[in-house]
């Protein structure tokens, strides 16, 4: 689906006052650093107002520009898991197969005694 040209002009404004935004900051610390006299090193409101807008009204573009969201439903998806038309990581037998075929516990005090009496044997 494409975007439509109200998000897309959205976004290209946005992205134009941010630039100009951006602009304005360089030249400031530019100034800033050139004067001799120049006690004040934080960025002007205006700058600082132009860019927390051109945030937001990009931010804004580019949600209004995608897709329709689908609804969520479990029992949709659950259901075709269970019937096989939604296979879920290559896996077939259903949504909980994973839980029903893992292994068991493994003994570890088994395996270190399988293993300190294979070291004494080396």
């Amino acid at each position: 689906m494409p975007r439509s040209t109200p998000s897309k002009l959205l976004i290209a404004f946005s992205s134009l006052l941010l630039a100009h935004a951006c602009y304005s900051a360089h030249e400031h610390s530019l100034l800033s650093t050139t004067s001799p006299d120049a006690p004040d090193v934080t960025l002007p409101l205006d700058i600082t107002l132009e860019t927390l807008i051109s945030l937001s009204l990009l931010l804004v573009g580019i949600v209004s520009s995608g897709w329709e969201l689908k609804p969520i439903s479990l029992r949709s998806y659950a259901g075709g898991v269970e019937s096989g038309r939604i296979s879920v990581e290559g896996r077939k037998g259903g949504l909980f197969s994973a839980l029903e075929e893992r292994g068991g516990f493994l003994d570890v005090r088994k395996q270190r005694k399988e293993f300190t009496e294979w070291v004494k044997t080396q």
